[in-house]
């Protein structure tokens, strides 16, 4: 039965799960199995499979309600909405399937990118079955893809990992070199524009603003999404395979940091900051992920096009080489699965790989707790503590994430409680309890010991270290532990929770001013703790 996807260490069980209708986690079977013309072999059998099973649902189902018809396409539903085209979920009663129909707003244009389509037939670049005209509207219609984009992804799941934006990469490059070989330009390589279908194939779409390399060396009309373009496009030169070389390195320098190389919306201050080389490095954001691969996405997105990869094929080779460590990793796993020669085997290490190809989605928690006789209680919102009362914080996380704790009393006085060092932060790991101070079963405790008119927490929980606050916190005051045998505590002003404070502090104020508010990436807990009577 389908479910979470399988990784068989055998062609027979990888055989069995295809049959089966099982989804695979290919990444997984191409390190087990390590037989590229097996593979391939498997690839195609599961693509017929699902385009089967896809047959069978579609004609046995139910009545449908319709929005209209347009030719012979049966249209349920909307499924997406842009400046040039909508998107829609649609039936193809010769082909007795779903399919996604993407019309044209207007009758001069749409059919230029199906007959693009119709050249391809690549695993990794979206299958088009036809393209016609109806009712005075172009419109093509393709395979109906299962997942969501990587922006969606991106937003909702935070930055990803680094095996998992090293595998979208290979794939992607290959399908640039696809495309490149027929003579094509996809021209708006981006995160809305690939899909990740729910059994982890990577899907390249939306030829709308490439064509063919000939013609468009003589059109001087910029397209594309502006945050993906290089200079030499944004400066008036046409697109070509090395505006495409930049797009997938800013799209794999998203998929890791998170954000943009550069920031800037407005076209005349991106070229600006393109010019100066102003943006943040990728091994700065993701200090976890390996320096060459940081480097070598960083390659496709110099300025000077003679300095980026010469092909999408040579920039899938040097991605599939920086592999051969993760490769190695794999083959000890396979070892080790072979010595166990079990089903229970298998099933642990999918369990294992799982987290790290598809990252659960960030959920994370902060909580104070009142330190009593009988053990730590949660703080209500607008509890009351007095001198001599003892507290704690608590923090999980479902994803690896990194910590910063600051506070500020009523006079001004700023301290980092957390972490201790900030030029070296550890994470937090996914699933772990961080209890502060002193970390999980230290007796130490925060303690009130002195009247206050107001003592103030900051709590920032990030996907990767934050190198711009590490900086900033660098001239504060660093807590330091001075517990002793007889007094396990570390001193705070008089506290009390509110649920929603402002906080007064100028130290604080400022700080909070200049953090990232992006949720999937950063998130900001305030505190505002006052003294009771």
């Amino acid at each position: 039965m389908p479910g979470k996807p399988r990784s068989p260490a055998r062609l027979d069980e990888a055989l069995s799960a295809i049959a089966d209708g099982a989804p695979l986690a290919w990444p997984e079977i191409e390190a087990r199995l390590g037989d590229p013309a097996q593979i391939e072999v498997l690839r195609l059998l599961d693509d017929v499979a699902h385009a089967y099973r896809g047959e069978r649902v579609a004609t046995t189902a139910q009545p449908r309600q319709l929005l209209f018809r347009w030719g012979p396409l049966e249209v349920e539903a909307m499924i997406g909405n842009g400046s040039y085209a909508e998107v829609y979920r649609a039936f193809d009663p010769w082909l007795g399937r779903h399919v996604g129909l993407k019309l044209a707003r207007s009758s001069g244009g749409g059919l230029d990118e199906a007959r693009r389509l119709a050249r391809l037939r690549h695993r990794n670049v979206l299958n088009v079955y036809g393209c016609a005209v109806h009712d005075d509207r172009p419109g093509l219609w393709g395979e109906l893809i299962d997942g969501r984009t990587l922006a969606d992804v991106v937003a909702s799941d935070g930055a990803l990992s680094e095996e998992e934006a090293l595998r979208i990469g290979r794939d992607l490059a290959n399908a640039l070199a696809a495309v490149h070989a027929a003579g094509l330009v996809h021209g708006d390589v981006k995160a809305a524009n690939v899909m990740r279908e729910s059994g982890g194939r990577i899907v390249l779409m939306d030829f709308g603003a490439g064509g063919d390399q000939r013609l468009l060396a003589s059109r001087n009309l910029i397209s594309g999404t502006p945050a993906y373009l290089p200079p030499e496009v944004l400066d008036g030169a046409p697109l070509s395979i090395q505006s495409d070389i930049y797009a997938l390195g800013v799209l794999l320098y998203f998929l890791l940091g998170g954000r943009y190389p550069y920031a800037q919306s407005d076209v005349a201050e991106l070229r600006s900051a393109q010019e100066n080389g102003k943006r943040a490095s990728l091994h700065a954001l993701r200090c976890d992920v390996e320096p060459k691969l940081c480097a070598l996405i960083e390659t496709c997105i110099a300025a000077d096009p003679a300095r980026r990869p010469q092909s999408a094929s040579a920039f899938a080779a040097q991605l599939a080489q920086h592999g051969v460590a993760q490769a190695t990793r794999s083959s000890r796993m396979r070892a080790w699965a072979g010595v166990a020669a079990c089903t229970a085997a298998i099933a642990i290490g999918t369990v294992v790989a799982w987290p790290h190809l598809f990252p659960p989605a960030w959920a994370s928690t902060i909580e104070f707790l009142r330190v009593e006789a009988n053990g730590d209680v949660p703080l209500d919102a607008n509890a009351t503590l007095h001198v001599g009362d003892r507290m704690r914080m608590r923090a999980r996380s479902s994803r690896d994430t990194y910590l910063y704790v600051l506070n500020e009393d009523a006079a001004g006085n700023a301290t980092v409680l957390y972490p201790l060092n900030v030029d070296a932060p550890t994470a937090l790991h996914a699933g772990e309890q961080l209890q502060l101070p002193g970390g999980t079963g230290s007796t130490q405790a925060y303690e009130v010991t002195a009247d206050s008119a107001r003592e103030e927490f900051l709590v920032v929980a990030a996907l990767a270290p934050v190198s711009d606050l590490q900086g900033e916190l660098r001239q504060w005051h660093h807590a330091t532990a001075t517990a002793t045998a007889t007094d396990p505590t570390r001193g705070v002003g008089a506290i009390v929770n509110v649920s929603a404070p402002v906080l007064h502090g100028t130290h604080l104020h400022a700080l909070l001013a200049k953090l990232s508010h992006d949720p999937a990436h950063v998130r900001i807990w305030q505190f505002s703790f006052a003294h009771g009577d």
